[in-house]
């Protein structure tokens, strides 16, 4: 066999291999910036890189107005008819309530991460076979189990979420807890959030921060979530902690027991996996991991948090 032939063929048999590869889109409820969205998509990447062609949709409904946000499903949707890919991964509440009954239809698999709500109730109260996937279930009494170990004086604590459509869910789920020193506020405009967080020794001696990447401000205006992060560290009188890793930093919240977006999209990565290699199988929706334990080593210092040793052996520490 000359050389010319011999590189043509393989030319061609690689060729060949790269078309055979499944088609996966993801369609994100929020965009790729989103840091939520860049730990998911890690993880979904971990699983699927080499194995999938993937492909990315952003709805982007953390920045754009809620009358948009048919519109950008309308449009999603029509590209997943175009391309018609081998699965769809939806990424949280909005992908899924928005796009997740009309995939159920095409009976396309599908697999969610992220989802607060009962996933059943955006499909008539039955999931249909063809849907499955993560669902999102932030650790909100061992967050506040770990508030009254490490500030025993703290007598009323603060969540303080954005007005997303996941955040409804969060609230709902606290106010089961039925805790009366627990004030779960939602908040649309940063002004607003701005004086709930300036004011708030006046009231509560402890900040959980559930969402915060959808705040308006009085241009009318999306707020960048790393400013309002960052804004918030600065001028909260009282310590700030978070249900997700994403939100602990130097300049973040000083910690938690959170839960991972990595962990979670690599979850899902592994089922969209398992889908593809085996479609006809049925798995069924998991909850997400158990959670750890992380710290930013500067705010646990700035705040005066003292971390028990026999707790200290099972943080993860951040800068």
């Amino acid at each position: 066999m000359s050389y010319l032939r011999y590189l043509a063929l393989l030319l061609f048999f690689l060729a060949s291999s790269v078309m055979a590869y499944p088609l996966v889109i993801v369609v994100e409820s929020y965009h790729p910036e989103n840091a939520w969205d860049k730990a998911y998509l890690n993880g979904l990447r971990s699983k699927l890189d080499g194995v999938a062609e993937l492909d990315f949709i952003a709805l982007d409904t953390k920045r754009l107005p809620t009358s948009a946000h048919l519109e950008q499903a309308d449009l999603a949707f029509y590209e997943i008819q175009q391309k018609k890919p081998d699965l769809v991964v939806l990424g949280d509440d909005a992908a899924l309530a928005l796009l997740g009954p009309r995939l159920a239809r095409m009976k396309m698999p599908v697999v969610f991460l992220g989802v607060n709500a009962d996933p059943a109730q955006y499909f008539g109260g039955k999931l249909p076979a063809s849907i499955t996937g993560v669902i999102e279930r932030p650790l909100y009494q061992q967050n506040f189990n770990l508030i009254r170990e490490l500030l025993p004086q703290a007598k009323n604590i603060l969540v303080l979420l954005d007005q997303d459509r996941s955040a409804s869910f969060l609230q709902a789920d606290i106010q089961r807890l039925k805790h009366n020193d627990i004030d779960v506020v939602l908040v649309n405009h940063y002004s607003i959030w701005k004086n709930k967080v300036m004011n708030a020794n006046l009231q509560y001696d402890a900040i959980v921060l559930g969402t915060y990447q959808a705040l308006i401000g009085a241009d009318g205006q999306h707020v960048d979530a790393d400013e309002v992060m960052s804004w918030t560290r600065a001028h909260s009188p009282v310590p700030i902690f978070s249900f997700w890793d994403v939100a602990i930093s130097r300049q973040g919240a000083a910690g938690g027991m959170v839960l991972s977006g990595f962990e979670h999209g690599a979850a899902a990565g592994t089922m969209a996996r398992a889908l593809l290699q085996q479609p006809r199988q049925v798995l069924p929706v998991q909850q997400s991991s158990p959670g750890h334990l992380i710290f930013s080593r500067a705010q646990a210092h700035y705040w005066k948090i003292q971390i028990p040793r026999k707790m200290s052996k099972r943080v993860s520490w951040l800068p």
